[in-house]
């Protein structure tokens, strides 16, 4: 049997990410941080916001 935990790929089977970013994180990064911000100035209507997609996706999405 093959010890799986000892096993390594050879050198050239790796591979890394490049060092530079994906070309779409910069736009989820901008999003994120764009809610952030509202979530912050608009605490109110951005909990009325979460709780009806909340709502929503329970209701449509629920087991039974």
């Amino acid at each position: 049997m093959v010890d799986v935990a000892r096993t390594r790929f050879p050198d050239n089977m790796s591979r890394s990410l490049p060092s530079e970013s994906l070309p779409w994180e910069s736009a989820a990064t901008e999003v994120v941080d764009r809610l952030k911000k509202y979530a912050r100035d608009e605490p109110i209507a951005f909990g009325a916001w979460a709780f009806g997609i909340g709502f929503l996706l329970g209701w449509r999405l629920k087991p039974w």
